[in-house]
């Protein structure tokens, strides 16, 4: 395939552009559908316009502290084999040692999961649909001093040959179980 032409890209004046996670959606891949090769649809305006999710099924809410989340995607390229993909890493911070945050921590410790996030900006971003996401790593306890953290830092890791895509915010509605 050969490459494509660069694109222009206009400057951003930077209004609304603060960093960070606003809310996070999660659910396990299992309960995705694959169609035509995908879970998930992609529009003409490069937004995911819809996913495909078994039927009475959807994202569940997780609640957030705030700023203890973030969505990072970094490029692993290998220039002899002509590879190249992202690795998509997913942390949180869960606050103090319950009984349901350990029951979430158990329902997704085993298996891949799918996310979507809605950032400060308002937009909406999806990774792992593609099946390759899941917890890789996770740290917790007491902590030592008064201001430590009592609870746990959990990392999701997934790779994709995508980079992490925005969700048209109108499908949000659709795919995400109210907030208990």
């Amino acid at each position: 395939m050969a490459c494509e032409s660069i694109i222009a890209l206009a400057k951003s004046c930077g209004e609304n552009k603060i960093s960070g996670v606003q809310n996070l959606y999660i659910i396990r891949y299992a309960d995705l559908v694959e169609t035509n090769g995908s879970t998930y649809t992609v529009s003409t305006a490069g937004l995911i316009s819809d996913i495909n999710i078994v039927t009475a099924k959807q994202f569940v809410p997780v609640g957030l502290l705030k700023n203890t989340a973030v969505l990072n995607e970094t490029l692993n390229k290998n220039l002899q084999t002509g590879t190249s993909y992202m690795t998509q890493t997913f942390t949180l911070v869960l606050s103090d040692l319950t009984t349901e945050n350990k029951t979430f921590i158990e329902s997704v410790m085993n298996q891949e999961v799918a996310i979507v996030i809605r950032t400060k900006t308002g937009k909406y971003y999806a990774a792992g649909l593609n099946g390759q996401m899941e917890l890789s790593a996770l740290e917790g306890g007491t902590g030592t001093a008064e201001a430590d953290l009592i609870g746990h830092t959990l990392t999701f890791t997934g790779t994709d040959t995508k980079l992490i895509q925005q969700v048209d915010s109108s499908l949000i509605s659709t795919i995400t179980a109210p907030a208990s």
